[in-house]
């Protein structure tokens, strides 16, 4: 983790590190809200940190970061949202092949999610008010989250049915794997913990054959 030489002086890579080591999560005053966890005491000490996060009784979690646990909480959120969005495609898609592969989109989010919160209490943080983050009262402030779909996107895709709906969700959900994608390859920058990185690792290239797939349908169906 962090073994990637970043450019100096560039501030497209202080803009991305920032998001992910605050987020709008954080803004919200959500990003590191978990109990037992002093966002106060949370070390920075960058991609080659040892510290990790300091706990408010003073021990340490186990080898998260700042940047880790940014991570993790964003890519809860963002697993969920991907549940939402596939949860669609059952009474709208013309197709077996994408209402199977919403299936296993939304079995995975889920293992995706339980993933997420073994690795934070193994790290001596409590997930709950994590996971229990209502998506309603918090989406106007993480539609930033990159390829999160947003109300009106997901309105939309309520309002198709057949073969247009599978393409545009197709083009949506494309754009959704990619920003996981994205956050991902961050923390592969940023973080240091092992097992996040190794959660990462999963999802850019679980994904990246994912888009792959589903725009090798979307030229079969248009």
């Amino acid at each position: 983790m962090g073994r990637e030489t970043e450019s100096d002086g560039s501030a497209d890579d202080a803009s991305r590190r920032s998001f992910l080591q605050t987020g709008t999560l954080a803004s919200a005053g959500l990003a590191l809200g978990l109990s037992g966890a002093a966002p106060a005491a949370a070390t920075d000490d960058g991609p080659t940190g040892t510290d990790g996060l300091i706990e408010s009784d003073g021990s340490r979690a186990t080898e998260l970061n700042l940047a880790d646990v940014g991570f993790l909480q964003l890519m809860a959120y963002h697993h969920r949202g991907g549940i939402e969005a596939a949860s669609l495609v059952p009474e709208r898609t013309n197709h077996d092949a994408l209402a199977e592969f919403a299936e296993s989109v939304i079995e995975a989010q889920r293992q995706g999610i339980a993933r997420i919160e073994r690795l934070l209490v193994e790290a001596g943080l409590e997930p709950g008010p994590l996971l229990e983050i209502d998506l309603d009262a918090v989406r106007d402030m993480v539609t930033s989250i990159p390829g999160n779909l947003r109300p009106n996107e997901l309105a939309y895709l309520r309002s198709l049915e057949g073969t247009e709906f599978d393409l545009r969700f197709i083009e949506k959900f494309a754009n959704h794997h990619s920003g996981a994608i994205q956050l991902s390859q961050l923390v592969l920058r940023e973080g240091q913990s092992p097992a996040v990185e190794a959660m990462a690792t999963d999802i850019i290239e679980t994904q990246q054959s994912e888009i792959v797939e589903m725009y090798t349908w979307y030229l079969e169906w248009v």
